[in-house]
């Protein structure tokens, strides 16, 4: 029986491991992959340490760091269900099952898809939730962002880089993000923004050939040609596997106290997937940090160790 199970390869999960395995326990970080949000991020400028670094650059560090120090793990696992036992918890995947003493939920969140007609027929055959995985792959191609938030203007921005044209569809008026990230838009002669429409459907043959939005102002519904489609509405948290043996709230995200407990003793959750407002992946990986202090706490004072 391990001492703890870490389920999620982000920010929060990688530190909370790294804590965990300088006190020597027995561990096992279970993810479906390494990185979580912060590995889809193009630049960022606001962690400590680095002036600028790119998502996957700074993640490679913390993998590197989570290694060294000899943590064991687990990538393509699929979490299934956290269940009560005698002495602790079992955690099933769809083809193994491990026994702990404590879980640690840091598993983040998942893209929101649109569900609309054809989005799921050309996931991957031009539609695409990650635009640093699959930017390269529309050179000299015309792309469309569907969304209004920091990351839809991630996404384009990334994008850019490589297309010929980007568009970004957003929903609302004007975009819900940083003022830098406006600007950038603003300024670029390859972003065109439509504003005030809502994407209904997608179109094809073998590949992704277009998609057909309605302008909210008119009612009017047109078409527009792209060989790519980035879906950028925002996230949900992936907290299924524990909905029935810990307290969500409104929005499904794990709630936690001060010490990162949970409603049932001896889970505990770190980072975006918790009701935590600010979701940042410096704090993500304080969360983590922190939540590790608990568990060893926990661990120590019901004998567990």
């Amino acid at each position: 029986m391990y001492h703890s199970i870490i389920i999620g390869g982000g920010p929060a999960g990688m530190s909370a491991a790294i804590y965990l395995a300088r006190k020597k326990l027995n561990i096992l970080l279970l993810t479906m992959e390494f990185g979580g949000q912060a590995a889809k991020s193009s630049e960022i400028e606001n962690y400590l340490g680095f002036t600028k670094v790119s998502g996957p650059e700074l993640l490679a560090k913390f993998m590197d760091h989570v290694e060294a120090i000899g943590v064991e793990s687990k990538s393509g696992e699929e979490i299934e269900l956290i269940s009560k036992i005698d002495g602790g918890f079992e955690v099933k995947t769809k083809d193994e099952t491990y026994q702990t003493r404590t879980v640690l939920i840091a598993s983040g969140k998942m893209p929101k898809r649109l569900g609309i007609p054809g989005e799921d027929e050309y996931i991957g055959k031009g539609i695409s939730y990650c635009a640093i995985c699959d930017g390269p792959l529309f050179s000299n191609k015309t792309v469309a962002v569907i969304g209004g938030g920091n990351s839809a203007l991630d996404a384009a921005i990334e994008i850019e880089k490589y297309a010929n044209k980007v568009y970004i569809l957003n929903l609302n008026e004007d975009f819900q993000g940083d003022e830098v990230r406006k600007d950038h838009v603003r300024e670029s002669n390859k972003i065109e923004v439509l504003s005030q429409v809502e994407t209904i459907e997608t179109f094809g043959e073998q590949f992704l050939k277009g998609l057909k939005y309605k302008d909210i102002k008119t009612g009017e519904v047109k078409e527009l040609a792209t060989d790519g489609m980035f879906v950028e509405i925002g996230w949900t948290p992936a907290t299924g596997f524990a909905k029935e043996l810990v307290e969500l709230n409104n929005l499904q995200e794990v709630k936690i106290n001060g010490e990162n407990e949970t409603s049932e003793p001896g889970i505990f959750a770190a980072g975006d997937v918790t009701d935590i407002k600010e979701k940042q992946i410096v704090i993500a990986a304080g969360e983590g940090a922190k939540s590790a202090l608990g568990i060893w706490r926990y661990l120590l004072v019901n004998k567990k160790l």
